[in-house]
């Protein structure tokens, strides 16, 4: 079986805060050509699908109705809540799955590992202070800043500070000791790493993220464990590459 990994998608109402910047229709058009040309079987939406930090889940349905109906009534989909949808009435914490080789991969948005993102009183301090934001970027230069630096945070090559730890990726290694493959979201970072445990091989992917009109993920292989990492910077780099035959180099940990 094979499975696309996405996470980040930071769906809000569509205004000016909203950091989703996709079109409904494109964002839906881009995962079912991407399940053709892959041959995709199940889609796992790993965390922070929904901004309910700055939203209520009412004002993302209503603005979204279309994609927010897709998303959560697909068969084929699976919503995991990260730390910005912890409180969505739907979705799972986690999901994990067996292969016939008894390989276990598991997946989880990976917002556990810090205080004021895994805790419940941390998120109640993050929810305040985004309300608050949001209240003041009614004013346009507060707005113009919140943009800038968020822009800043999200550049290609660059790990913002709250991500430059090593805490993420202990807890994805104490998450491999009972598991072959483990797959986490949350840092916003495409990587990878492969270890060793007990003489096995294990791997960690984290699948980046698809806010901001970009397209990042993971293809995973769920019998052979060979992956692939997506990237695309917007929509119509998406289409530009299923318009040719593309030869990709799977990594192995097999």
């Amino acid at each position: 079986m094979k499975i696309l990994i996405i996470s980040d998608l930071h769906i809000g109402n569509n205004d000016d805060f909203s950091t989703f910047s996709w079109k409904a229709g494109n964002f839906i058009r881009a995962i079912e050509l991407l399940k053709a040309e892959e041959s995709i079987d199940k889609i796992v939406l790993n965390g922070d699908v929904f901004e309910l930090y700055k939203y209520s889940f009412d004002e993302i349905v209503e603005s979204n109705p279309s994609l927010v109906e897709y998303l959560m009534s697909h068969p084929d989909i699976i919503y995991l809540k990260g730390n910005h949808d912890a409180i969505c009435p739907l979705g799972e914490e986690s999901t994990s799955m067996i292969n016939s080789h008894g390989n276990r991969i598991y997946i989880e948005h990976g917002h556990t590992a810090d205080f004021m993102n895994g805790t419940f009183l941390g998120r109640k301090i993050q929810t305040f202070g985004f309300n608050l934001l949001r209240w003041g970027s009614k004013a346009r230069w507060i707005l113009n800043i919140y943009q800038k630096l968020l822009l800043a945070g999200e550049a290609i090559n660059k790990i913002p500070k709250k991500y430059d730890s090593i805490r993420y990726l202990t807890h994805a290694l104490h998450l491999l000791k009972n598991n072959d493959v483990v797959i986490l979201g949350h840092t916003h970072k495409i990587e990878s790493h492969k270890t060793y445990y007990l003489n096995k091989k294990k791997l960690y992917i984290n699948c980046g993220s698809c806010s901001l009109g970009r397209f990042q993920g993971v293809i995973l292989n769920t019998e052979t464990l060979d992956y692939e990492t997506i990237k695309f910077k917007n929509y119509k780099e998406l289409l530009k590459e299923y318009k040719k035959p593309v030869v990709r180099k799977l990594a192995m940990i097999a």
